[in-house]
């Protein structure tokens, strides 16, 4: 399962695609992904873009780690993030690509990515809602998974 991100580390939703990945006997890939400009004159990545880069893979792998679920974490300079997460889930052979969304905010990858990710790349789509998440998480019932 592909587990793209762009900005904004959300905890509730990295547990969740771990608790998903564990309940389904699946592989999480988190997919850093981190923007580059392609015009002229560009300078490269922005320090805060690598740096939430390696918070969002350090905290996933504290995740899998604590859930004994394994990754395959990977970290993509890219100037489009939509055909970046569509040739990565065509060439890995992936049950799926998660996204995470929610009223009003961005949850790992701005709405516009996700929109575009439904919309232009072939694969199957998890779309997980973090108010339905968050419901659960309170009454104790997250994702329940196997001893």
């Amino acid at each position: 399962m592909i587990f793209p991100f762009k900005q904004g580390v959300k905890i509730l939703a990295l547990e969740y695609a771990v608790l998903l990945a564990k309940s389904r006997d699946a592989t999480l890939v988190p997919l850093s992904l981190i923007q580059v400009s392609n015009g002229c004159g560009t300078k490269g990545a922005r320090l805060e873009h690598i740096q939430q880069s390696k918070d969002f893979l350090a905290a996933v792998a504290h995740q899998a780690t604590k859930y004994a679920v394994p990754i395959e974490p990977i970290e993509i300079f890219t100037s489009d993030v939509v055909k970046s997460i569509g040739s990565h889930a065509q060439s890995s052979n992936c049950e799926g690509i998660l996204l995470f969304v929610s009223e009003g905010d961005d949850i790992l990858l701005p709405i516009g990515d996700v929109k575009h990710v439904l919309t232009r790349v072939s694969s199957k789509h998890h779309v997980i809602h973090l108010q339905s998440i968050k419901k659960h998480s309170r009454s104790g019932s997250l994702l329940r998974t196997r001893a």
